[in-house]
C-alpha cells in the first residue's frame, strides 16, 4: 500500500511537471529564507552560551542617583569592585575585571597600535577558550606575560611559532618587553568578549592611579564578572550588598544613593535595558523583525502550496471519485495527499537548504555575521520539524479538500463538487493574505528606504564630503588633559608638515570624531542650583574652517589671539537654548567652579552624534581643563587623544592618501599608517538598519515571486471552471474586451481589499520603526499607492495569460459535447 501512494505520488507530480516545478520552487525559497534567519536567531540567542559556567557568570552594574537629571547608570564598573566582592562574599568564587585600553605595540621593527585587554589571573578558569599553544595554568599570575589569539599571532608573527617570543607594548611614557606564553582560538562571533590580545591586570599600577585603584568608587573602567558557586543565588547575594557599600563609602552611600547588581553574562547581548558596558548589545527587535519575516515568507509559501495543490485537483478529481466508488474510506485518502504533501515538503527541504548554502555568503553580508550551515542536532531538528510542520499545514487543506468529493457528481461529468460550501472563498482568502503580506513588505521597503536615503543625504551642518580621519599615537602621561595636550602638539607637527601639500593643506586637530562613539560629556551644577549636562571637544583654531561650520553670532578661534588658546569657548546654539543665553557673547558658563573663560561665538547646531537623537548642547574648547576645573562628573565613551582631520581634494583622493601616508612615514617611521573617511564612519551608525531594510527588500521581492505562483494557481483555478461560462457568453455575443473585464474584475476588488488591510498594518509598525529616529521622513499616501501599484501590475501580469487564453478560447472547442 505505502509503496503504491509513493508511485502514485511520482507519477501525479511528474505529470504536472509545471505546477510541481513551480510548487517546489517556491516551498524551497521559503524553506531557504526561513533555515538562513534561523541560523541567525541561533547565532542571537545563544551569545555567550558556549561558555560551560555560563549560567553561573553573572557582570556586575550599578546606579548612582543625585536625583533629577544626575541618574547614572552604569556596566563598567570602579577598579576595586571585583576584588571587594570576592573578599567579602563566600558566595562568589572568583572575580574577573577586563579592561581593553588601546596602546603601541612593537614586534621587530614594525609598530602597530592595537587593543589590548588587561585581565584578571582567573580570566581561562571562568571563560572558556580553546589552546592552540603554550599553557595557560599560571599564565595571567605574572605581568610580563601575554596571551594572543590565532588571528593577531598571524599578523604579527605570520607562520612563525609565537611562543616565547617578546614584543613591546607602551603602557606610560616607554616601552616595555612582554613575553607571548600561549595561543587561544579566536573568540566565537557569538561572544560577549571579543579579544586579541590578554595581558595580567598586574600592570594596572602602570597605567592607573593607586588611589583610583584602592578606593575609586567613582571612576568606572573595566567590565567585572563574577563567578558564583554552585547552588548559590544571585538574588540573595544582590540583597547583601546594600550593607557592604553602606560601610564602604559612608556618607557617599546615602549622597549617591549607590546600588550594586548583577547581570546573567547570558542576558547582555539582547538586553537593552541596560547600557552598553565594553561587551556589544544588540537590539533584539532586529531578532523579532527577522523571525517575523520568517514566517511571512514561510507562510506566503505554504499558501502558494496549497492553491497550487487545489489547482491540479482538477484533474485528479476523476482518480478520486474511481477510488472512493471501489471502496477507498476518506482516511486512507487523507493520508495519501497529506503523504504527498510531505514528499513534496521533502524535495523542497533539499532545494531550500542547496539555496541556502549558496546564500549564505550574501545573507552574512546583509546581516553582518559570520554563520554557517552545520549539520548537527540543531539543524537536524530544524529540517525534521520544517517538513512535519510544513507537510502537515500546506498538506492538510488539499488532502481534506480532495477527498470530500462528492463521487456521483464527478463521475456523471457534472463538476468537482463538495459537501461543504465555500471552498473557492477559502482560496480566495487565503491568496488575499498573500496580496496582504506582499503589499506589507513592498511598502515597508518603500518606507525603509525613504528613511535611509534620508539619513544618508540630510545635511549634518558640516561637510563631510572627502573629509578623512587619522588617530594619532600619543604616549600615556599623568593627567588627561597632559595626553591632550601632547597630542594637539603631534598635531601642530603634522599641520607644518602637510602645508607643503597642496591637496593635504586643510587640516585640524579634534579630541573626537564622528560615528565613533560619544563624545566626552561633563555634568555641573549651574548657579540656580540645577544639575546640567555638555558634551565638549577641545580642537584647535582650524577646526570649524576644516569643517565648514556657521558661526551664528561672535568670532571663531584665532591663533592672533594667544588669550584663546587657555580660555576662550565656543557654544551650540542648543547649549545657548538649554541655558537661556540670548546674548552670550563675552558670557561666562552658568557655573560657580570653572575656572577663567569667555564665551567667545555661538556655533549653528550640526549632528555630532547620530540621527536618532536630537542636537544636544555642545561646547568646543582649545583648553579642556576649562572644563574640567568645574565638572562634577565626567563620561568619556570615546577615546578624547587628539585626531587628525584632513580635507582632501575630492578629485585627486588617491594622491592624497599617497600624500598623506608619505607624511605619516616622515613623522612616525616603522607606525602602522591608517585613516578612514568621515562618510563612511557615518553610514556604520545606521548599517544594523541598511541590513534590515536590505533583508526587507529581498524578503518582500521573494514573497512577490512566490505570491505571484499562488495567484497564477488561482486563476489557472478560476478560469478552468468557468470556460463554459465564457464560451456560452462568446456565443450570446460578449466581446472579448468585456470577458478580459468580467475575468478580471475579482481580482481588481481582492488587491484593494488586501491594500486597505495592509495600511494600518504598516502604519503601525513602521511608525513604531520610524519612532527610533529623532529625524525621520513621514509616512504618506503615496508609500501605500506605489506598493499597490506595484502589487496591482504584478497581478495582472501574472493572470493575464490565464485570462486571455479563457476569453480567445473558441465556444465550439468547449461546447461540442454538450
Amino acid at each position: 500500500m505505502l509503496k503504491n501512494y509513493f508511485k502514485i505520488a511520482f507519477r501525479s507530480l511528474w505529470k504536472s511537471k509545471l505546477n510541481s516545478i513551480i510548487n517546489i520552487a517556491g516551498l524551497g525559497l521559503g524553506i531557504a529564507v526561513c533555515v538562513l534567519i534561523m541560523l541567525f536567531l541561533r547565532d542571537e540567542w545563544t551569545f555567550d552560551t558556549f561558555h560551560t559556567k555560563s549560567d553561573r557568570i553573572y557582570r556586575v552594574w550599578g546606579k548612582e542617583d543625585y536625583g533629577a537629571d544626575q541618574k547614572f547608570f552604569w556596566t563598567v564598573t570602579p577598579f576595586p569592585m571585583g576584588p571587594t566582592l570576592k573578599e567579602n562574599f563566600e558566595a562568589i568564587e572568583a572575580q574577573v575585571r577586563i579592561n581593553p585600553m588601546s596602546a603601541q605595540l612593537k614586534v621587530g621593527e614594525s609598530s602597530y597600535t592595537e587593543s589590548i585587554s588587561v585581565v584578571g589571573e582567573y580570566f581561562f578558569k571562568v571563560f572558556d577558550v580553546k589552546v592552540i599553544d603554550g599553557d595557560l595554568s599560571s599564565v595571567l599570575h605574572h605581568q610580563g606575560d601575554v596571551v594572543m589569539t590565532r588571528r593577531a599571532a598571524q599578523k604579527f608573527f605570520g607562520d612563525q611559532n609565537p611562543i616565547n617570543k617578546t614584543i613591546s607594548i607602551q603602557l606610560g611614557e616607554s616601552f616595555e618587553e612582554y613575553m607571548v606564553k600561549a595561543v587561544i582560538e579566536n573568540m566565537p562571533t557569538n561572544s560577549s568578549l571579543q579579544i586579541d590580545i590578554l595581558m595580567s591586570d598586574l600592570n594596572f599600577p602602570k597605567i592607573i592611579d593607586q588611589n583610583v585603584l584602592i578606593s575609586g568608587w567613582f571612576n568606572i573602567s573595566p567590565e567585572t564578572y563574577v563567578l558564583l558557586r554552585e547552588g548559590a543565588d544571585p538574588l540573595a547575594l544582590g540583597k547583601e550588598f546594600p550593607h557592604l557599600f553602606k560601610t564602604l563609602l559612608g556618607e557617599s552611600y546615602e549622597k549617591s544613593h549607590y546600588t550594586v547588581g548583577l547581570q546573567p553574562m547570558t542576558d547582555i547581548h539582547l538586553n537593552t535595558d541596560f547600557p552598553a558596558g565594553n561587551a556589544p548589545v544588540s537590539n533584539p527587535r532586529y531578532s523579532y523583525i527577522l523571525a517575523a519575516i520568517a514566517g511571512l515568507i514561510l507562510l506566503v509559501a505554504c499558501i502558494n502550496f496549497i492553491t497550487l495543490s487545489v489547482g491540479r485537483s482538477l484533474k485528479r478529481a476523476k482518480e478520486v471519485g474511481i477510488r472512493k466508488v471501489v471502496g477507498a474510506v476518506r482516511s486512507q485518502l487523507i493520508s495519501q495527499f497529506i503523504g504527498e504533501a510531505v514528499i513534496v515538503t521533502m524535495i523542497s527541504m533539499i532545494v531550500g537548504m542547496v539555496v541556502a548554502v549558496v546564500s549564505i555568503p550574501l545573507f552574512n553580508e546583509l546581516s553582518g555575521k559570520n554563520l554557517n550551515l552545520p549539520i548537527d542536532g540543531f539543524m537536524v531538528g530544524v529540517a525534521a520539524g520544517l517538513i512535519t510542520i510544513i507537510g502537515l499545514l500546506a498538506g492538510s487543506y488539499p488532502a481534506f479538500f480532495l477527498s470530500s468529493i462528492v463521487p456521483v457528481s464527478i463521475l456523471k461529468g457534472s463538476g468537482m463538487t463538495s459537501p461543504k460550501a465555500g471552498k473557492q472563498n477559502i482560496r480566495k482568502v487565503l491568496v488575499g493574505v498573500q496580496l496582504v503580506l506582499s503589499i506589507f513588505l513592498i511598502s515597508s521597503t518603500l518606507i525603509m528606504r525613504s528613511q535611509l536615503d534620508y539619513l544618508k543625504n540630510k545635511s549634518l551642518g558640516f561637510d563631510q564630503e572627502a573629509l578623512a580621519v587619522v588617530q594619532l599615537n600619543v604616549p600615556r602621561t599623568d593627567g588627561l588633559g597632559k595626553r591632550i595636550k601632547a597630542g594637539f602638539e603631534r598635531v601642530t607637527q603634522f599641520r607644518i608638515e602637510l602645508a607643503n601639500y597642496p591637496d593635504l593643506a586643510e587640516a585640524c586637530g579634534s579630541s573626537h570624531d564622528f560615528g565613533n562613539g560619544g563624545w566626552t560629556s561633563l555634568g555641573y551644577t549651574d548657579d540656580n542650583g540645577t544639575y546640567r549636562t555638555f558634551n565638549c571637544n577641545t580642537v584647535d583654531e582650524n577646526y570649524l574652517s576644516v569643517m565648514k561650520l556657521q558661526l551664528k553670532e561672535g568670532r571663531n578661534f584665532s591663533a592672533e589671539n594667544p588669550s584663546d588658546a587657555r580660555r576662550a569657548i565656543i557654544i551650540n546654539e542648543a547649549f545657548a537654548k538649554e541655558h537661556n543665553l540670548e546674548d552670550p557673547i563675552g558670557k561666562r558658563l552658568p557655573g560657580k567652579r570653572f575656572a577663567d573663560h569667555e564665551i567667545i561665538g555661538v556655533v549653528k547646531d550640526f549632528n555630532y552624534a547620530s540621527l536618532y537623537t536630537k542636537v544636544e548642547p555642545l561646547l568646543l574648547t582649545m583648553d579642556i581643563t576649562i572644563l574640567l576645573s568645574g565638572a562634577e562628573n565626567i563620561n568619556i565613551d570615546n577615546s578624547p587623544v587628539p585626531k587628525l582631520l584632513i580635507r582632501l581634494k575630492p578629485d585627486n583622493i588617491r594622491q592624497s592618501v599617497e600624500q598623506l601616508q608619505e607624511v605619516w612615514k616622515k613623522l612616525n617611521p616603522g607606525e602602522e599608517f591608517s585613516f578612514s573617511f568621515v562618510d563612511q564612519r557615518l553610514e556604520t551608525q545606521y548599517r544594523s538598519d541598511q541590513n534590515l531594510g536590505k533583508i526587507v527588500t529581498l524578503a518582500a521581492l521573494l514573497a512577490v515571486i512566490i505570491g505571484s505562483l499562488g495567484l497564477y494557481a488561482l486563476a489557472s483555478l478560476a478560469m478552468q471552471n468557468r470556460t463554459k461560462e465564457i464560451s456560452i457568453r462568446k456565443v450570446l455575443g460578449a466581446t472579448e474586451q468585456s470577458l478580459l473585464i468580467l475575468l478580471s474584475r475579482d481580482y481588481v476588488y481582492m488587491m484593494g481589499i488586501s491594500l486597505l488591510a495592509s495600511v494600518p498594518i504598516t502604519w503601525y509598525l513602521m511608525n513604531t520603526w520610524l519612532q527610533t529616529f529623532e529625524y525621520r521622513v513621514m509616512i504618506s499616501w503615496q508609500f501605500f499607492a506605489i506598493a499597490g501599484s506595484l502589487a496591482l501590475l504584478v497581478t495582472f501580469s501574472t493572470i493575464s495569460y490565464q485570462a486571455i487564453k479563457t476569453a480567445w478560447t473558441k465556444p465550439v472547442d468547449t461546447l461540442k459535447y454538450e
